[in-house]
């Protein structure tokens, strides 16, 4: 099995993400989302506080006498305060999710990664997993977060610890307020910590991404096949268009006026209708073999063969089928076919 050291084609990379492999780190996701939920509660947690205190008077206010109806208007109004102060952070955290992914991956539908995979049962492929690269990447992120966590939980603590003793001075708001603090700052630290790892978790699934992907030299030879087609395939219908191509050139060969040779090498079929082409045009020419074929139709169809090796060379290099010939051959194109028009008269004069 050849090695697959080459980088993933264009073609490659569109047919991964068409099954869903897309380079795409989760990582960025969670620290983003984190630090976007931290700063949403920052600004937030003022607003909840008020609404947290416009509802609580209104429970101790109720009646001690409980009826079905209090007790379901109770529920309601707890239920649509709890959605107006859950709501912007369930939005903040969707809006980022939703953004981390489309930077990342784009807009993508695709049922292939949902169909089931044997492979995935595999116990080789399971151990692999478990003991592979990806695995031991994944057991550095984790432990790094533990650390980190640990770390600022540890400052957090040590900075404030000539504080502690004091808080029991301090009533129950000012208590909640120092704790809020202390925690918002943990928070702060840890998710922009996250980021780091967020960035080495990003070049780290490119990384792979782009392993995954590699091809061999076989994958690339196949690829070519199924873009540009089979090789023999190609060559076999260039075969038989040119073999078209020679059998109308073969037939158009009737029509000619005259036939230029170098003499055995070249052969150039010439043809003057004013009606198609203002000048005179070529409907054939070939060199060795398919100059003996020419001439021998030309034969044939009783055609004037005419000898003139420079013109010949000439027209064989600068016409194609089918053009005019150019302005500096026209005095010697024009000799010719005055000779074949003058032999033409002769033969018709003498039937």
């Amino acid at each position: 099995m050849s090695e697959k050291k080459h980088p993933a084609t264009p073609r490659r990379k569109e047919d991964a993400r068409k099954k869903g492999q897309v380079f795409k780190s989760q990582e960025v996701i969670s620290a983003l989302m984190l630090l976007g939920l931290v700063a949403v509660l920052k600004f937030w947690i003022p607003s909840m506080m008020i609404r947290l205190g416009h509802l609580f008077p209104y429970v101790l206010g109720l009646s001690s006498e409980w009826t079905e109806g209090s007790v379901a208007t109770l529920m309601l109004n707890i239920l649509w305060q709890g959605i107006q102060i859950l709501a912007p952070i369930f939005a903040a955290g969707y809006l980022i999710a939703l953004i981390s992914n489309y930077i990342q991956v784009g807009v993508l539908f695709t049922w292939e990664s949902m169909k089931p995979q044997l492979s995935r049962l595999s116990m080789i492929s399971g151990a692999k997993r478990m003991f592979g690269v990806k695995a031991y990447v994944e057991l550095t992120k984790t432990l790094m977060k533990v650390t980190l966590i640990g770390y600022f939980l540890y400052a957090s603590i040590r900075d404030r610890m000539y504080i502690y003793p004091a808080l029991q001075q301090l009533s129950v708001e000012q208590g909640a307020i120092f704790l809020g603090q202390a925690l918002m700052e943990l928070a702060w630290n840890i998710s922009i910590s996250f980021l780091g790892i967020a960035v080495f978790d990003y070049f780290y699934q490119r990384w792979e991404y782009e392993k995954n992907l590699k091809m061999s030299h076989e994958d690339l030879k196949q690829e070519y096949k199924q873009t540009e087609g089979n090789p023999e395939l190609k060559s076999e219908i260039k075969k038989r268009q040119r073999a078209m191509a020679m059998s109308r050139m073969m037939q158009d060969l009737k029509t000619a006026d005259v036939v230029v040779t170098n003499p055995t090498h070249l052969a150039v079929a010439l043809r003057y209708d004013i009606k198609a082409n203002k000048a005179p045009y070529v409907i054939a020419k070939g060199q060795d073999h398919i100059a003996l074929k020419i001439r021998e139709l030309a034969k044939e169809y009783d055609l004037v063969i005419m000898e003139n090796k420079p013109l010949a060379r000439a027209l064989y290099a600068q016409v194609d089928i089918g053009q005019g010939i150019p302005a500096d051959l026209y005095k010697a194109v024009a000799e010719v076919l005055a000779f074949v028009y003058r032999l033409k008269k002769r033969k018709s004069m003498r039937a």
